[in-house]
């Protein structure tokens, strides 16, 4: 039996005596092992070279990063309640571990499944089996499937290889074929940013020949080879950018025409593929345009609608995915049961004061939060006589009920309803 098969008994046999976080079912697929890691068409480092890919990645991967873990609670008595107090809180919003914070963990953590596929987080516990510690994967990940259909992954090359359970990892991946292994968008967009980078490199060859076009010298009659070099130095040297002169003066002699055999920036409508590269590039992250500093379609009337899609579009099913693996892996299905973590996207509301107020607004109204919630959510201040008790507005009566104050027909008892 190999050293890599005895670990993988060892920890089936330990699966038997403890809780696990995960429910394991049947492969869907047939497409062999092992899953390894997919390398992309498109190298990154080419990728990120472009502004679009390079914020798309970063404005996703900030948003998310900028969210705080709530864990929530449910009791027969108050329903679900956030436990602001818990150990698990404190690691996700404070200290996952003790190289970086929560917001760098989760931005590399987000940009290494956009630009990569697939990201990891390795989960160390305590002794019995508590979360303690989140540390980012950075090396090299293949992912195992057993006999028993259960999941092993595999960090770091095979002469120093470190064989993890999938409980204790945390697997966050990009679009997937067979859901175990993630695709980096690069590699579907590989189409779109081959021409972005062509366009990129077209207009930087223009400008950097000093805005000239290439073509060729005509003269008439028959030129000697060493007639024909003098000419075509002297034009070089005029329009030489290594030596300053891109906008350098020629002098033609008698008879000599140059004919451009090259298409002029207006005629290929490079200014028009460049931007529609970004709007392509937006459309594979899922981002409108607006967040990218692309103002082509931007009013003052649907800048919010921009960033009210962004939130609900882009950042909504990126949270469900994250939550759904995060509760999976950092609770038992004991703790599943009457508890979630959930992640807050109110804390990408922070700047928008006028949607807050809008929207603490409303939920007063109807009874959602209280005075005393109000003030230590939003403005930390403290408790007040009477602030933890609800009002709705009670203005509102049914057409065929409806209540005057009639002082002359009711003695001084308040309000009377008129019947029939």
């Amino acid at each position: 039996m190999t050293k890599r098969n005895k670990i993988f008994q060892a920890i089936d046999v330990l699966r038997g005596k403890l809780e696990t976080r995960a429910v394991y079912t049947t492969p869907t697929n047939s497409l062999g092992l092992p899953y390894g890691s997919y390398s992309s068409p498109v190298a990154v480092h080419n990728a990120t070279q472009l502004s679009a890919v390079y914020r798309c990645t970063d404005v996703i991967s900030e948003a998310l990063a900028s969210q705080n873990w709530e864990y929530l609670k449910y009791t027969r008595a108050k329903g679900w309640s956030n436990d602001e107090f818990s150990d698990i809180l404190f690691l996700l919003n404070n200290e996952p571990n003790n190289l970086y914070s929560k917001f760098v963990m989760i931005k590399q953590l987000i940009s290494r499944v956009l630009l990569w596929g697939n990201g990891y987080l390795l989960i160390t516990r305590d002794n019995i089996g508590e979360p303690i510690k989140l540390e980012l994967v950075t090396v090299e990940v293949k992912r195992f499937i057993t006999e028993q259909n259960t999941s092993y992954y595999q960090i770091g090359p095979d002469h120093q290889a470190q064989f993890v359970d999938e409980t204790d990892i945390i697997h966050i991946m990009g679009p997937s074929q067979n859901g175990l292994i993630g695709e980096s968008v690069i590699h579907h967009a590989a189409t779109s940013l081959g021409l972005a980078r062509a366009t990129e490199a077209s207009a930087q060859g223009f400008f950097n020949a000093g805005a000239n076009m290439a073509g060729i010298l005509q003269v008439e009659g028959k030129l000697t080879k060493e007639k024909a070099d003098a000419i075509k130095n002297s034009w070089a040297e005029a329009f030489d950018i290594t030596n300053g002169t891109p906008g350098g003066i020629a002098v033609m002699e008698g008879g000599l025409n140059f004919e451009p055999v090259n298409i002029n920036p207006q005629d290929a409508q490079m200014l028009e593929t460049r931007k529609f590269n970004v709007v392509e590039i937006c459309r594979f992250f899922g981002v409108p345009p607006a967040k990218v500093f692309d103002d082509s379609n931007l009013t003052y009337s649907n800048i919010e609608s921009f960033n009210l899609s962004f939130i609900s579009d882009t950042i909504g099913p990126w949270n469900n995915k994250i939550e759904s693996e995060f509760n999976k892996k950092l609770l038992r299905p004991s703790q599943r049961r009457t508890g979630k973590l959930n992640l807050s996207i109110e804390d990408l509301l922070r700047a928008n004061l006028d949607a807050k107020a809008n929207y603490v607004s409303k939920m007063f109204q109807v009874g959602g939060l209280t005075p005393d919630e109000i003030r230590q959510k939003y403005t930390h201040t403290p408790k007040t006589d009477g602030g933890d008790r609800t009002f709705i507005q009670v203005n509102m009566q049914p057409l065929d009920k409806p209540i005057v104050n009639n002082n002359n027909n009711n003695d001084g008892k308040g309000n009377k309803n008129i019947t029939d």
